[in-house]
C-alpha cells in the first residue's frame, strides 16, 4: 500500500524521491503485463524452484520423517540441562533446512518438542519462543535456505552450489548461538534433562525409520556431486522417497505380493521411455485434426534417472525388510500409501500459498521502485545519509569503512522493519535490489545477498507480526506477543554474525584463506556469539554484574572485525570473564549449600 500510494504521489514529495511518473494506466501495464511486476523473478522463482521443495518436506513430512528427527534430536539432547529446548533447537535446524516454510517447521517439530519443554520447567511463552527462533533460523540452513536461494540464483547469477556452500558455516553458527542461549537459560533456572526412560532407542528409530534419510542423500547427491539443476534433484529424490515410504511397509508386511507388484512396477517404468514416444504421436495426430497448435512430439518427456531411483527405491527398502527378517527385530515401519501421499500434497499446497501470494506482491513493490526510478536513485540516497550520519561522528570513530557499517546497519533496520509485514523470502526479495548499494561499497555480490537474507531470517520472528510465533503460541498456550518476543530474543544470539562475514567473508567459503585461518575465523565467530549471548541472557556460569554484561559486550563486539589485536584483546577479556564467573560460582556454592 505504501509502495502503491508512493507511485501515485511522486510529484508531491522532496529531492531524491521526487517522480512524475503516477499514471494509472502506466501502472496497470507496468505491474501486470511487464516481467517487473507482479510475474516477475519472484513469482517465477516460485513456479519454477520454490514448490517442488515444499513438496518435497511436506511428503518427507507424511513419511514419519519429521517425528523420527524430533526423535532423534531428543535422544541426543534430551539428557542435558534444557534438554527438550536443545532438541528442539536441532530437530528444527533439521526440518526448516527443507521445509521452506517457517511456520510449517513451527507447528510440525512445535507440537512435539514444547510439552516437553514446559514439562521440564520452561516457561510456555520460553518454550514457544525457542521453537520460533529455531524454525524460523531454518531458513538460511542449506539446502532449501527458505526458498530465498533459488529466488538469489536469479538476482545474482550465482550457481545455487556456491550460494548454499557459502551459507553453511553461517547457518551451522546461528544454531550454536540459539543453543547457547538455550544453555544459559537453563543454567540460569537449573532446569534439568529428561529421564533416559522417556528417550526412544536411536537404534530402534534408525532401524524402524532410517531408511527416510536415503532420499535426502539422493537429493545432496544431485545437488552436491552432480550438479544437477534445482528442479530435478528435488524430483528424483521425491521420486526416491515415494517408493522406498510405499514399499519398506509393504515388503515387512507381505513379501511375496508385494515382489510381484514391484516387478510389474518396474516393468511399466521401464517401458515408459518406449510408450511416451506413441502417446506424444497421438497428440499430434490429434493436434493436427482439430487444426490446434498445442501438442508437439515432445509434449511428454521422460529421463531415465526416474527409472534407476524406482528401481533403486524398491532395492533399499527389500535390502531394509531383507534386514528386518534376518536379525528377527520386531520393528515395523510407519505406513504410507496414497492417503499419506494426498496428504502431503495438501500440505505442500497450503505451505506454498503464503510463499506464492508474498512473492506475488513482492513484484509490486519491484515494480513500483523500477518504474519510478526509485531504483535508479536509490544509491545516492543511501550513500547521502550514510555520509550525513557519518558527519555527526566524532573523528575517533571514523574509518575508511564507516560508511559501508552505517549501510549496513541501515540494511538491518530496513529488514527488521519490513519483516513486521513479510515472510522472509519476501523481505529478502524486496531488500535484494539494496544490496546494489552494498556491492557499490565494496561488498561482494554474494556477501550482500546472504546479509540481506540473514536479517530478513532474524526480521520473521520480529513482533507484533510473526507468524510463527502465532502458531507456537497457540500449542504452548501462551501470549503471541510475548511468544514473539522470546523468539527474537533467542535468535538475537547471532545478531552480530552477518557483521561477521561482511567484515570477514573467510566464513563463508569464497577466500583464499587457509584452513588455520578458516578454523580459527569460525573460533572467533562462535566465542564471539557465546559472549554476546550470555549478554543477553544476564548470565553465564552466576549472574552478570553490570560491569561483567559491558564487558561481556565489548568482547562479543571486539570478534566483529577479524584481526590479530582485536581477537587477541577479545580472547583475553573472554577468558578473563569466564574466570571470573567461575571464581563467582565457587564462591557462591557454600551459601546455596
Amino acid at each position: 500500500m505504501i509502495a502503491i500510494g508512493y507511485f501515485f504521489a511522486g510529484e508531491f514529495l522532496p529531492g531524491q524521491f521526487y517522480h512524475n511518473r503516477g499514471d494509472f494506466s502506466r501502472f496497470v501495464y507496468e505491474i501486470t503485463y511487464r516481467s517487473n511486476g507482479i510475474f516477475g523473478t519472484p513469482i517465477y522463482a516460485s513456479a519454477q524452484f520454490v514448490f517442488i521443495f515444499i513438496l518435497f518436506g511436506a511428503i518427507l513430512e507424511s513419511t514419519g520423517a519429521g517425528k523420527m528427527f524430533i526423535d532423534l534430536a531428543i535422544r541426543g539432547f534430551g539428557k542435558y540441562k534444557g534438554g527438550p529446548a536443545k532438541a528442539s533447537v536441532v530437530a528444527s535446524g533439521m526440518m526448516g533446512s527443507i521445509s521452506g516454510s517457517s511456520t510449517a517447521n513451527a507447528v510440525t517439530t512445535g507440537t512435539f518438542t514444547i510439552p516437553l519443554m514446559k514439562k521440564v520447567g520452561f516457561p510456555p511463552h520460553v518454550a514457544g519462543g525457542v521453537e520460533v527462533a529455531a524454525s524460523s533460523s531454518g531458513q538460511f540452513l542449506p539446502p532449501v535456505m527458505g526458498a530465498a536461494a533459488f529466488i538469489m540464483v536469479e538476482f545474482t547469477g550465482i550457481p545455487y552450489f556456491e550460494i548454499i556452500k557459502s551459507a553453511l558455516i553461517p547457518a551451522l553458527l546461528a544454531y550454536v548461538g540459539i543453543l547457547f542461549m538455550v544453555h544459559f537459560e537453563a543454567n540460569k533456572h537449573n532446569i534439568s534433562g529428561m529421564d533416559r526412560s522417556e528417550m526412544t532407542s536411536a537404534r530402534k528409530l534408525l532401524l524402524s525409520q532410517g531408511y527416510l534419510i536415503v532420499p535426502i542423500l539422493i537429493l545432496l547427491y544431485f545437488l552436491v556431486v552432480e550438479r544437477a539443476s534445482v528442479n530435478a534433484s528435488a524430483f528424483y529424490s521425491i521420486i526416491a522417497m515415494i517408493v522406498i515410504a510405499f514399499f519398506a511397509y509393504r515388503f515387512k508386511t507381505s513379501m511375496g505380493r508385494t515382489i510381484i507388484f514391484a516387478a510389474i512396477l518396474l516393468a511399466i517404468t521401464f517401458s515408459m521411455q518406449y510408450l511416451i514416444v506413441f502417446v506424444n504421436q497421438g497428440l499430434v495426430i490429434f493436434n493436427d485434426a482439430l487444426g490446434l497448435s498445442l501438442f508437439n512430439t515432445e509434449t511428454i518427456r521422460w529421463r531415465s534417472p526416474i527409472f534407476t531411483m524406482v528401481l533403486g527405491g524398491i532395492i533399499v527398502a527389500l535390502l531394509f525388510a531383507i534386514f528386518m527378517k534376518m536379525t528377527k527385530r520386531d520393528v515395523t515401519p510407519q505406513k504410507y500409501g496414497f492417503t499419506q501421499l494426498l496428504e502431503g500434497f495438501d500440505k505442500a499446497s497450503r505451505n506454498a500459498l503464503s510463499i506464492i501470494v508474498a512473492c506475488a506482491t513482492a513484484g509490486i513493490l519491484i515494480g513500483v521502485i523500477t518504474t519510478s526510478g526509485l531504483s535508479t536513485k536509490f544509491t545516492r540516497i543511501v550513500i547521502s545519509f550514510s555520509d550525513t550520519i557519518e558527519g555527526w561522528l566524532p573523528n575517533f570513530m571514523i574509518t575508511d569503512n564507516t560508511q559501508l557499517y552505517i549501510a549496513l546497519v541501515l540494511t538491518v533496520f530496513a529488514c527488521l522493519l519490513l519483516g513486521m509485514g513479510l515472510p522472509t523470502t519476501a523481505t529478502y526479495v524486496v531488500l535484494a535490489g539494496y544490496c546494489t548499494v552494498l556491492t557499490n561499497m565494496g561488498l561482494p555480490v554474494i556477501v550482500a545477498h546472504l546479509f540481506v537474507l540473514y536479517y530478513g531470517v532474524l526480521a520473521d520472528d520480529t513482533p507484533p507480526i510473526n507468524l510463527p510465533a502465532y502458531a507456537t503460541a497457540g500449542i504452548a498456550k501462551a501470549g503471541p506477543i510475548r511468544t514473539g518476543v522470546q523468539g527474537f530474543k533467542y535468535d538475537s544470539a547471532a545478531l552480530l554474525l552477518p557483521f561477521m562475514f561482511a567484515i570477514n567473508p573467510t566464513i563463508l567459503l569464497i577466500t583464499d584463506a587457509s584452513a588455520l585461518e578458516m578454523a580459527w575465523a569460525v573460533l572467533t565467530a562462535a566465542v564471539g556469539m557465546a559472549t554476546f549471548a550470555s549478554f543477553i541472557q544476564n548470565f553465564m556460569f552466576v549472574k552478570y554484574s553490570i560491569f561483567e554484561r559491558i564487558v561481556a559486550v565489548i568482547t562479543a563486539l571486539l570478534f566483529i572485525q577479524s584481526d590479530l589485536v582485536t581477537d587477541a584483546i577479545g580472547f583475553s577479556l573472554f577468558i578473563l570473564l569466564v574466570a571470573y564467573q567461575l571464581y563467582k560460582k565457587k564462591k557462591q556454592e557454600p551459601v546455596t549449600a
